[in-house]
């Protein structure tokens, strides 16, 4: 099993990642978040996904939160997606 943690922009891109990704099965929760990676409001989305489903998940958040490069620049950087291990999950 694996924890994706996401950190995207609030405004454009994290309410219709949180839709996609339940649209395809997945549970999310979205915390709204501020901090200095984007420089602007942002939201950590949460997702645990059985190991063979990451990958899934991961498109879905590529293809929600994809931005074209900044002009002149050749950067898009929509977010960040941490993959961490998880040794157990226990829902309650």
């Amino acid at each position: 099993m694996k924890l994706i943690i996401a950190i995207v922009q609030d405004q454009h891109d994290a309410g219709k990642a949180v839709d996609e990704l339940v649209a395809h099965g997945f549970g999310a929760t979205r915390i709204n978040t501020a901090g200095g990676f984007l420089k602007r409001g942002n939201a950590t989305i949460l997702i645990g996904v059985e190991d063979a489903r990451a990958n899934d998940a991961i498109q879905i958040l590529r293809d929600a939160c994809h931005h074209p490069p900044a002009e002149g620049t050749g950067v898009s950087t929509a977010g960040v997606v941490f993959v961490v291990p998880v040794a157990a999950s226990y829902k309650m």
